[in-house]
């Protein structure tokens, strides 16, 4: 006769079916519980205080959740095993278990568990999911997350006129095709930077970056026409009888009434404009062709081109659009010979230091292997050279020789950035033609189509110079003036490029 007690032997029932009784099923709960408290409370802490740390939503979002379905599927991986197992008479199981009796209370209650359960994980994944997408959409993600890799670009970014623009609106736009490629690309990113395999600098051109019409269209709108913008110029010479020179020109940007004239001739008006360039960073054109509003096609080679006689290859034709000149519209790395310019015409450094642009050209141009490295170097050779300059009177000019050294030293940290080489020389700005090719990559002088026809050189197609000159002697005309070389080469600036001689640093 069984002498057992009902009420023990109801406390001897397992509360879940045999199947659930093993060591790696305990090992998923265990997981599971450990990441869902976890993820409970960074949950709460993120509500409470969003983007405290840019960390803490990569660690919540992306980090832990695939450990939570690791988890789970270890509790049902263990249970499945276990009953093969059984099935196989590899192990033992009485009474004979079953993964689900609608008849045992027990096995009732599991369910509800792992209903109420599931239900609270659906909710935590849907809810993570969304923060995810949001989190991975972030200037903080893609700035600081990767600190090492983007710090240039994040860097200049935050000081630059899309600064309050979200880094995805450019680089990924709307759409879903678009988000998919981005994160396919940024999964092979993360391997790179995992393996410390990245290029240094990262590349520019992005070859696969959306179409301008996609992108910056949303907010430029470029059916908006200007018949002129003023631009002002001001230098600092190192060398001939004026130090300071000043021009003032108007850029033709494009007229209401002209849509065919101007700088933004080269966009939406009435033409289209395709090239192929022969170099990795687009700065050698040597195929342009030209389709306006009639369908005409009109090709223009340069004598070096590898397409005299033959059309390139269709993958290696671009259709021009804004990106084309304005490449560097947010992660701007200005020359040396602009932000010296700059600092001394707002008197962060002193004009009347003498050699002061010339030393600091030297000093911003030079390769560091380091930002200490190189602040340092600045700081000694700078001090070293004004107290040989000054000699006795060094005490008296050591507040402007420390002014110069603390504006040059700052300059470097937000524009120059040498662990990555990230510098001016490695970024071409196409806007312009001082100190790399831009404008002169297809103006300059060297296209020609087989009826003889020449892509204009002619500065007034773009600017109409209306001042020049040292301060004290400005020459003006509202009808235009003929450049005028600051040192008086001859007519050199008329045979050569400007970038030729001008590189922007101190060689």
């Amino acid at each position: 006769m069984d002498q057992r007690n009902p009420s023990q032997d109801k406390k001897s029932r397992p509360k879940f079916s045999l199947f659930f009784y093993n060591p790696v099923t305990y090992a998923g709960v265990c997981l599971t519980l450990l990441i869902f408290f976890a993820e409970c409370f960074l949950f709460g802490v993120d509500f409470i205080n969003p983007y405290s740390n840019v960390y803490l939503g990569l660690f919540t979002y992306t980090v832990l959740p695939p450990f939570l379905i690791l988890g789970i599927a270890l509790i049902f991986t263990g249970a499945l095993r276990k009953r093969d197992r059984v099935r196989k008479g590899l192990a033992e199981a009485r009474p004979k278990p079953v993964l689900f009796d609608p008849l045992n209370p027990q096995h009732r209650n599991a369910i509800l568990v792992f209903v109420v359960g599931g239900t609270v994980l659906v909710a935590m994944t849907a809810i993570g999911s969304y923060k995810a997408f949001h989190y991975t959409e972030s200037v903080q993600f893609c700035g600081v997350t990767c600190h090492k890799v983007m710090s240039p670009e994040y860097t200049r970014y935050q000081q630059s006129p899309h600064a309050r623009v979200k880094c995805v609106e450019c680089h990924i736009g709307p759409g879903v095709d678009w988000y998919v490629r981005s994160k396919l690309s940024g999964v092979r990113q993360v391997f790179k930077t995992v393996q410390n395999t990245f290029p240094r600098p990262i590349l520019s051109p992005v070859h696969n970056l959306r179409p301008a019409k996609e992108t910056c269209e949303h907010c430029h709108w470029p059916q908006k026409f200007y018949s002129s913008v003023e631009m002002r110029r001001h230098y600092f010479l190192s060398e001939g009888d004026n130090p300071a020179w000043f021009i003032r020109m108007l850029m033709q940007v494009g007229s209401e009434d002209k849509r065919n004239t101007g700088i933004h001739a080269h966009m939406y008006m009435d033409n289209d404009i395709y090239y192929v360039a022969d170099d990795e960073k687009r700065q050698k054109i040597s195929w342009v062709k030209t389709v306006d509003a009639q369908g005409k096609e009109t090709v223009y080679t340069t004598p070096d081109s590898p397409y005299l006689e033959k059309n390139p290859p269709e993958e290696l034709v671009r259709k021009m659009d804004c990106i084309d000149c304005h490449n560097r519209p947010t992660h701007r790395f200005p020359a040396p010979y602009g932000l010296i310019n700059e600092a001394m015409f707002s008197e962060r450094i002193d004009p009347g230091l003498p050699s002061i642009k010339e030393k600091g050209l030297e000093l911003l141009s030079a390769k560091y292997s380091s930002r200490e490295e190189a602040l340092e170097a600045i700081r000694q050779k700078l001090t070293a050279f004004y107290q040989e300059q000054f000699g006795d009177q060094y005490p008296a000019n050591q507040a402007r020789v420390e002014q110069a050294v603390g504006e040059i030293g700052r300059l470097y940290k937000d524009y120059f950035f040498p662990e990555m080489r990230a510098r001016w020389d490695a970024y071409p700005d196409n806007i312009g033609h001082l100190i790399s090719p831009g404008c002169f990559r297809c103006h300059g002088g060297q296209h020609t189509a087989s009826d003889g026809k020449t892509i204009s050189r002619d500065c007034t197609v773009c600017h109409t110079i209306i001042e020049q000159g040292p301060p004290g002697a400005l020459e003006k005309s509202t009808d235009g003036l003929p450049f005028q070389h600051p040192v008086d080469i001859g007519d050199m600036w008329q045979e050569m490029n400007c970038y030729e001689c001008h590189t922007g640093g101190s060689y």
